[in-house]
Order: C-alpha cells, then structure tokens, then sequence
C-alpha cells in the first residue's frame, strides 16, 4: 500500500498544492489591477450575454477562455481570493499531468526529477497570487501533452479528440495559438500531403483541425464585429508596434499609451525617459487614438510594418532583446535592474544552454525522435517564434516549461540510444515507443 501510494503522482505532490495556495494566500492583492480587471470585466460581460461591446467600440483585447473559467464564480459572487486559489491547483495539476506524459515515454525516477523541476519553478510560483492565465495555460499545455503522449502510445483515437479540445482552449485562453494552429496545420497538411510516410502526420493533422474546430465560434463572433475573417483579437497591433520601435534604448517591452513608462519594472523612473517616449511616439499614439479600437489596431500594425520596413536591423534587435526577456527578464526600455535579475539569469542559462544542447540532439537524431514529441516540439518552436515578433515577456515562455521538461527527459531516458550521426541507419519515419525508449509503456488508465 504504502509502495502503491509512492507512485501515485495525486499523493505525491499534494504537499505542493497546500504550499501553493500558502503562496496565493499570503501574497495576494486585496484589490485587482492590471490584466486582471480586465479579466474580470470580459466575465462579468459573459454573465450578461455578450462579450465585447458593439461595434464601433469593440473590445478583443484578449480571447474568452480565461473569462468561461471564471463566470461561474463571478456569478455567484466568490471573493477573489477564494478565485484565485485556483492557481494552487492549476498548478498542481500540471506538475501531475507533466509525471504522468513523462512516466508513458519515460522511466518513474526521470518522470518524477521533471515534475519536481515544475514544481519548484520560481517564475510559475511569481504569477501564482495573480489573477493571470498562466497557471492555467500552464496546466493546460501539460494536459495536452498527456493526451498527445496517450493517443499516441495506447493507439486511442479518444485521447487525440481530447487532446485537440485542450489545445482549442488554449487558443481561446491564449490567442496567439491561432497563429500557431493555422501555420502547424500548413505545415502538417503539406507533410501529409507530399511525404511519402502520410499516416506519420495524421494524428497532428486531427487534433489541429478539431482544435480549430473548437475555435470556430469565436471566430465567428469577431467576425460580425469586424467583418474581418480569422480576427483573434485587437491587442496585437499596438505590441507589435511597441515591438518595432526604431529608437534607442526602447528594447521591445510594452508601454501604456499615456506614455508614463510605469510598466514593470517601476524602479526609478525619470522625468528623463518620460520626455523620450512621448517625444519618440506622442504624436503617432495621439492619432492612433482618435480611431475606433479596430481601426486602432489596423493603424498600430500599418505604423509597425513601416518601422520593420524603414528600420530592419532593429527590428532584429527587437527580437533578440524579446526572447532575451523571455529568458532573463531583461532588457527593459528605459529603466534599471534590481537583484532580482541574478535568479533570472541563472534560471534562464540553465533553460537556454539544456534547450540548446536538446536541439543539436534532436536535429542529428530526427528520425529517432517519437511522434509525440516531434509534435510538441513543432507547436512550441512556432509559439516561441511568433512570440519574439511581439511585446515578450518571461510569462510567454513559462507556460511552456512543461513541454521543454517533457523534451529534456526524453533526451536523458534515451542518450544511450541516441546516435550522432546524421542519418538514420535504419532509414525510419519514426521509430517503436518501446523500443526507442527501452522501457515498458506504462499502462496505468488515462484519468
């Protein structure tokens, strides 16, 4: 019994989830700001029949996932710290489901050492008192990726149809996955259509179409408001603005239009940078502004694409300095750094070094690569990509540490099978699950 309750990942690491509403409890703002008004303010409009208001005056800043999550609670007037515990077990659901996918390619020990790297992780643990996505994008990517790893592996078609419902819902959670969906649904399509290995993409190509599926009604609500096809939202104009700023000591980073440089991090402000934002964008915003919110993202992207055009090399500059947020938290326009960066470096080297090495693995081993985790690896590359073009922060890479630990302990469950060579010698599409892992798969039930 007591070897039995050992392996159960519920038991586990439940002593994690009361450490994580600890967290929540004691960190907790007894007021919302920032993004989660807004939150917020798109549930409360679902509880009364709509979610943006009316044209001309629309509102998609951002897609409704996270706001069905909360109208139930919204509804019945649940204070937001009662809401936001939620985290806690967000949270702890995906340090489960992440053992659980890496216990199905893996062994129990390598399974178990990725899901404590999960749950020890200091940034998800930063964003847990905060009424954000991230715990539950977070949860939710390693619930696909179980799902993947279980439609895969048991050969159960239900698992691929659950696994393209989650990942539609992170779409409408996160509404950069649509971008992400269309362009791996291109690429699987082409795959499957020219490559002589077809039934090797199938599966991609089937929980790709039903997560967009699953996106279809959205779609066609923002639709009847903008009169514009495959629209996810009207935030992405005035990131990507931000994104490819052209002046000096502007790295990327978001600033609010009022152009009072109060965006993280707010140590030290100065007169000083206040006078160069507004003299670098005042009179552009200004304008901007005096359009109705659609036309203002139409106009922000215009303005964006002119500044990538005239200024290409800083745009490139922009990028890197994006995914070096992501990675370290830093730079930000205009603004010092406290000590706080030290942890973020050292998190973001040991990230980016462990990626770097699991790619040259990967690319001189591609054939020995599993399905699952080819699949996985091809919607986190291109959420990654598409992420640098905009405004990034380290949430937009958090949310895909379960992943990059799924793809790390795959690595080091299979190093002595993996060859660096750059062919396959056996000349495979893809490669037995067993016999590329060396272990039994596991056959615990799926739930």
């Amino acid at each position: 019994m007591i070897k039995k309750l050992t392996r159960n990942p519920w038991f586990i690491f439940l002593p994690f989830l009361f450490y994580y509403a600890y967290v929540v409890i004691i960190n907790k703002w007894p007021t919302l700001y920032g993004d989660e008004i807004r939150y917020v303010d798109f549930a409360h409009n679902l509880i009364h029949g709509y979610y943006s208001p009316s044209p001309p005056h629309i509102n998609l800043w951002n897609g409704p996932g996270y706001p069905i999550i909360l109208v139930p609670f919204i509804a019945v007037h649940v204070p937001v710290l009662y809401i936001t515990l939620l985290n806690a077990v967000y949270q702890y659901l995906a340090v489960v489901f992440l053992y659980k996918a890496s216990k199905l390619i893996t062994s129990h020990r390598i399974a178990l050492i990725a899901a404590l790297l999960l749950a020890v992780y200091p940034d998800d643990q930063a964003v847990l008192p905060i009424l954000y996505t991230e715990a539950f994008t977070s949860f939710m990517v390693s619930l696909l990726i179980y799902f993947v790893a279980v439609g895969y592996t048991k050969e159960k078609s239900k698992f691929i149809v659950l696994a393209g419902l989650v990942l539609g819902f992170i779409t409408l959670t996160k509404i950069i996955f649509g971008y992400v969906l269309i362009i791996c649904l291109a690429a699987c399509l082409f795959m499957l259509l020219f490559k002589k290995s077809r039934a090797y993409y199938l599966n991609p190509v089937k929980i790709l179409l039903i997560a967009f599926v699953v996106t279809l009604p959205y779609l066609v609500y923002t639709y009847s408001l903008t009169g514009k096809a495959f629209y996810w939202g009207d935030s992405g104009g005035m990131s990507l603005y931000w994104m490819s700023s052209p002046y000096d000591h502007e790295y990327g980073d978001w600033k609010v239009p009022d152009l009072t440089n109060n965006q993280y991090p707010v140590l030290f402000k100065s007169a000083e940078a206040v006078n160069l934002l507004k003299k670098n964008h005042s009179k552009e915003i200004k304008a901007i502004l005096k359009h109705d919110e659609f036309e203002q993202d139409v106009l922000f992207k215009q303005k964006a694409i002119d500044n990538i055009k005239n200024h290409p090399f800083k745009f490139l500059k922009n990028y890197y300095y994006n995914f070096s947020r992501m990675l370290f938290n830093f730079p930000y326009s205009y603004s010092y750094q406290d000590g706080a960066i030290v942890e973020n470096i050292i998190i973001g080297s040991l990230i980016l070094w462990a990626s770097v090495a699991g790619i040259i693995l990967s690319w001189l081993n591609w054939r020995r690569i599993i399905s699952p985790m080819k699949f996985m690896l091809l919607l986190t590359g291109v959420y990654l990509a598409l992420s640098g073009a905009l405004s990034s922060y380290p949430r937009q890479l958090d949310v895909m540490v379960p992943v990059l630990l799924l793809w790390m302990s795959y690595l080091i469950a299979n190093i002595k099978s993996i060859n660096l060579k750059f062919s396959d010698p056996q000349g495979l599409e893809d490669i037995d699950l067993m016999e590329m892992t060396g272990v039994e798969v596991n056959n615990e039930s799926a739930v």
